[in-house]
């Protein structure tokens, strides 16, 4: 939030986060941090972490990415310096002194221990002088004498009582001795020149306290006097005109301000940041954490210069399975291996998009060719993304690329790369104890393919025997997601990875389309395709040939 603060880069993968996008993103971030020096490089995920993933971390030691909710830039974006304050007991001279001296025009007020007690802005200081003309009673707003003192830089002469405030009636003594002695009472404050004969006066009739204007002595007869009637008695070096004006300023701040700030937190939206200042008096808002401790102050100037979060989105580069906000960040660069999708920026970035099968193995190829050092944790959690996306290097679309970088990485990491393959497949496939909802969202995808909106699952099973018995609730969960979304057509892709002859599909909505790609018959919601182990290489690309082929309607 300060100008000293780094200037972070998330680095974040889709929604619904697999192996391949969550370490893609850890090994980018690795790689940017050693290499472009500008910015902090935050490896970051959208969403929970497969048991697959947690598996990966676990073993080589890695800790998770911060989860990110949103790319919607938020207070915390903003680069504010430490906020001025006033508190609640300073007077309303020093409180002009300091804006006078900053060239603010409005201030937030805060108590003893540091917490927002309100806002004070220009127009509440002129509201009091205007109100305080004719000033000549503060027996229902008594001063602190402490801040009184401060405020006219006198001196207390007298304070037998060790009274804390000045309340009553104020007198000038500015007329003749007998019209002053007629008007004041006892309780009152007297304001008065070098006339000893008529300070003695008055103290012994009882008023509460005398100020000697002008800087002149004072008496010790006078003195004595005061004491022995316990009256204040105080010296300032200002004229009795000076003196009432500066009394007036003399309240505390806690008198003029407005109570009802309406803080934002760190996380306050910067849109509903900006209504907020447009709606508010003071044309400005205050930043609180939890406990209402004032952390920042934020002006229409703060927002003069757009406020966006930077990001790098590594697997992906369809708006429908980026995080929320991606709309309003500023993407910087996109690492990928799917098809061309439609996120778009306003200036030049740079896209690698390479169809190979696996991101972890676009990004490890960065490393090999920059030649950065790339410690074992670093190494495993890439080989896992590759052998992850490519189901141990089987499917359609891996590359002689992938398996190179794949036994490279094994190398650096120190795990044969078969031996670690078992693993991570057993770790992957365990279907026991979780809802059919979440299987379906584990690996759950989004895609608009000729207008059209597709929820496509895919899940590895090494018994299909269990899908069988879940197929009904398997089926009424994808209907849910289906009504829930608005999408054309929800599906669930089950392989087996064991067995390179078939795969399971549950499918709900335009089952057309399925039957007319791959030339099937859906029956009761389910059908059996030729081998497809890939989403997007075999599975998606025919789905949008279907598509294309059938035409609007």
């Amino acid at each position: 939030m300060t100008n000293n603060a780094p200037k972070i880069v998330h680095v974040v993968g889709h929604r619904n986060p697999d192996t391949d996008s969550v370490c893609s993103a850890i090994g980018y971030a690795h790689f940017k941090n050693l290499t472009d020096k500008r910015f902090l490089f935050a490896p970051a995920r959208a969403g929970k972490l497969n048991e697959e993933t947690v598996f990966v971390l676990k073993r080589f030691g890695v800790p998770a990415p911060n989860e990110l909710e949103s790319l919607t830039p938020t207070v915390s974006d903003l680069e504010m310096k430490r906020p001025i304050s006033v508190m609640t007991g300073d007077s309303v001279q020093a409180l002009a002194h300091v804006m006078r001296e900053k060239g603010v025009r409005a201030l937030p007020v805060v108590d003893e221990t540091g917490r927002l007690a309100g806002m004070v802005g220009l127009k509440d200081i002129a509201s009091h002088y205007m109100d305080s003309v004719g000033f000549t009673d503060i027996a229902d707003n008594p001063i602190s004498l402490d801040i009184l003192i401060r405020t006219l830089d006198a001196r207390m002469v007298s304070n037998t009582k060790k009274a804390g405030h000045l309340a009553g009636r104020i007198i000038t003594a500015s007329m003749q001795k007998g019209t002053i002695l007629n008007r004041v009472r006892p309780g009152d404050i007297v304001i008065i020149g070098d006339l000893q004969d008529i300070q003695l006066d008055v103290i012994r009739i009882g008023c509460s306290a005398v100020i000697v204007v002008d800087g002149m002595p004072i008496s010790q007869e006078v003195i004595a006097a005061a004491e022995a009637q316990d009256t204040i008695l105080i010296s300032s070096p200002h004229s009795a005109f000076a003196t009432v004006q500066l009394m007036t300023m003399s309240e505390p701040v806690s008198s003029i301000m407005s109570a009802d700030a309406q803080p934002v937190g760190i996380y306050t939206p910067i849109a509903e940041l900006r209504q907020r200042i447009l709606d508010s008096e003071y044309r400005s808002a205050v930043v609180v954490d939890s406990d209402n401790r004032l952390i920042g102050f934020v002006t229409r100037t703060n927002l003069l210069t757009p406020v966006r979060k930077r990001a790098i989105l590594v697997d992906h580069n369809e708006i429908s399975q980026a995080v929320d906000g991606i709309e309003e960040a500023e993407i910087i660069e996109i690492i990928d291996h799917h098809r061309v999708g439609d996120i778009s920026t306003v200036a030049p970035i740079y896209v690698y998009n390479d169809p190979i099968g696996s991101t972890c193995t676009v990004v490890a190829g960065m490393m090999f060719l920059y030649q950065v050092h790339i410690p074992a944790e670093i190494a495993g959690v890439l080989l896992s993304g590759i052998l992850s996306d490519t189901l141990l290097l089987t499917l359609s679309t891996t590359t002689e690329r992938d398996r190179q970088a794949a036994h490279r990485l094994g190398e650096l990491a120190g795990v044969s790369v078969q031996e670690y393959g078992k693993e991570l497949l057993h770790a992957s496939i365990n279907t026991e104890g979780k809802t059919a909802a979440e299987l379906i969202e584990a690996d759950f995808k989004e895609f608009v393919i000729s207008g059209r909106r597709l929820g496509v699952s895919q899940m590895m099973v090494l018994d299909c025997g269990e899908i069988d018995l879940r197929e009904e609730e398997l089926l009424a969960e994808l209907e849910r997601l289906r009504a829930t979304h608005g999408y054309d057509l929800a599906v669930l892709l089950v392989t087996n990875p064991l067995s390179a002859k078939q795969e399971r599909v549950l499918l709900r909505g335009e089952t057309w389309i399925v039957e007319k790609a791959f030339n099937v018959k859906v029956e009761d919601g389910t059908c059996i395709l030729p081998r497809v182990l890939s989403r997007k290489k075999d599975f998606i690309p025919a789905i949008g040939l279907a598509l294309s082929m059938a035409g609007p309607g």
